[in-house]
């Protein structure tokens, strides 16, 4: 299934899609740490960026912690800035190479 979200667009500071490629089961959650909306509750993730359960929404956020682990309980996480920018995440494999993070400015 191919997604209908253009990854290389701008759709607002602080929104965060995730989107799980890899094939296994995986969790994510986005902090709130510089601003107290939103869930920083664990989720699972869906396999596409159009999956409604893909978007987080951190706009007047400035850095946060995305987080995830997979099934056996193996975590990782990135402090990203997500004050100026649309993040695009695709989770290949739970570890600090399998995560990639794309962001485009306005």
């Amino acid at each position: 299934m191919s997604d209908t979200i253009n990854s290389t667009k701008f759709l607002g500071a602080g929104l965060v899609y995730i989107r799980n490629q890899s094939g296994n089961y995986a969790d994510a959650f986005v902090s709130k740490l510089s601003h107290d909306s939103g869930s920083d509750y664990w989720f699972s993730v869906p396999t596409s960026f159009d999956d409604p359960g893909a978007k987080w929404d951190r706009s007047d956020h400035d850095w946060e912690v995305i987080g995830f682990k997979d099934e056996g309980g193996k975590q990782v996480g990135f402090y990203v800035d997500l004050e100026k920018f649309t993040t695009y995440v695709t989770v290949h494999t739970v570890s600090q190479s399998g995560i990639q993070i794309v962001q485009v400015g306005p």
